[in-house]
């Protein structure tokens, strides 16, 4: 049980960061605390959310890196489909999204995978059309994400832009998840996470087990910020402690944050096994928020009191090379500076990838595939437009190469 003593101990242990500018200074700010009001209204969303994203906690870790060198071409993606066995994650508890085995639908995932999206989305949008769920779910998903979708939208006119991307209904059509979520759970899980009118709010206590059983720790890791500021940090913390290796680093952090919220706001955290005093407690979230798990969140890693690991500084180039190496997730990012930069650049390449990837607002889980429920994180990271979507994407932020 907690004492009266735990949450001052802990807000003093822990130390709650500030918000971090792009030039690496940390900045003050009351709202990065975990707030004593209510502020769960929804016109606070947004300011919430960006404050959130950018908190800090100094707790030093030291980082190991994981892979070796690889060799270029198909040996190089086998070795990593092997390398990435080591990456626990959470098997799904339920049955096959509806349509997930379709030979057609299977086929049109590979080609996606392969390359040769067009006629891939073009034959998702027809399985769409036909009332497949997983492709409605797929069909949604990558259109929703700039990173998979915009350098395709961008060369069609608007009329073949909603016919490949979106359901036929109205002037400029609907998202296909509105009428996949009216026969599937999933798709209604996935709804309810990015379209609601306060003051309905979605239904936490089913949509938040249905996307963990399903493996969207992306999406449903984003949507806690919404638990949290509807009072409902309870399901969130509940989640995280019982799906650890689904959520990994990123999810040790803002499980953290909520622990240290619940009790600042009166409530009783929920805690594993186990910890029975302030001090276990103490420890325990310093654990949850040590520097890593902070990186792993937020894409930023602190050197010292007032900076953040910048590429441009001596220190934040290893700093950053080091922390992107001890994160399974950004395994993806190691292999792709292995590969294309040589064994004296591949430190800068670590460290200014990540830096770029970090300002888009990608974090957590970078570079997670868009449907983790229907093409697991692995499977994209092992395909062959894996480096293209990382290369054009680092183009479009005039990333200047190896270094």
């Amino acid at each position: 049980m907690f004492h009266a003593q735990f949450c001052e101990n802990a807000a003093v242990y822990l130390g709650f960061a500030s918000k971090v500018d792009y030039s690496g200074h940390i900045s003050v700010d009351e709202a990065d605390r975990p707030p004593r009001s209510r502020l769960r209204q929804a016109r606070q969303k947004t300011s919430v959310r960006k404050t959130f994203t950018r908190q800090l906690v100094c707790i030093p870790i030291q980082c190991q890196p994981i892979l070796k060198r690889l060799n270029r071409g198909s040996m190089v993606r086998i070795a990593f489909v092997i390398l990435l066995s080591v990456f626990a994650s959470a098997a799904s508890a339920q049955s096959p999204v509806p349509g997930s085995q379709d030979p057609r639908f299977v086929q049109a995932t590979d080609d996606w995978l392969n390359g040769d999206e067009l006629a891939a989305l073009k034959e998702l949008a027809s399985l769409a059309n036909e009332g497949q769920v997983a492709a409605k779910i797929l069909v949604s998903r990558i259109a929703d994400a700039p990173w998979f979708s915009a350098h395709i939208a961008q060369t069609l006119n608007r009329k073949d832009r909603i016919a490949l991307f979106r359901e036929p209904k109205g002037l400029s059509g609907r998202d296909w998840l509105a009428s996949a979520s009216e026969e599937n759970e999933l798709a209604r899980a996935m709804r309810q996470t990015q379209s609601y009118v306060p003051p309905d709010l979605p239904d936490f206590e089913t949509v938040v087990p249905t996307l963990a059983s399903y493996g969207e720790a992306k999406l449903l890791l984003r949507f806690f910020i919404e638990a949290w500021q509807f009072g409902k940090e309870d399901v969130a913390a509940r989640a995280l402690l019982e799906n650890d290796a689904l959520f990994g680093a990123a999810g040790r952090d803002f499980l953290g944050f909520v622990l240290l919220s619940m009790e600042q706001d009166g409530k009783q955290p929920p805690l594993p096994a186990g910890i029975n005093n302030a001090d276990e407690a103490r420890a325990f979230l310093g654990w949850l928020r040590q520097d890593i798990h902070r990186f792993a969140y937020s894409g930023s890693y602190p050197v010292d009191a007032g900076r953040v690991a910048m590429p441009t500084q001596p220190d934040g180039l290893s700093t950053l090379a080091m922390a992107v190496q001890a994160l399974p997730e950004l395994q993806p990012l190691t292999l792709f500076c292995e590969v294309t930069c040589g064994p004296q650049e591949e430190e800068a390449c670590l460290a200014d990838t990540v830096w770029i990837v970090s300002r888009t607002g990608a974090f957590p889980y970078p570079f997670s595939s868009p449907a983790q429920s229907l093409i697991p994180d692995e499977t994209y990271w092992s395909s062959a437009r894996f480096f293209k979507d990382l290369g054009r994407n680092l183009k479009s932020r005039d990333w200047q190469g190896c270094r």
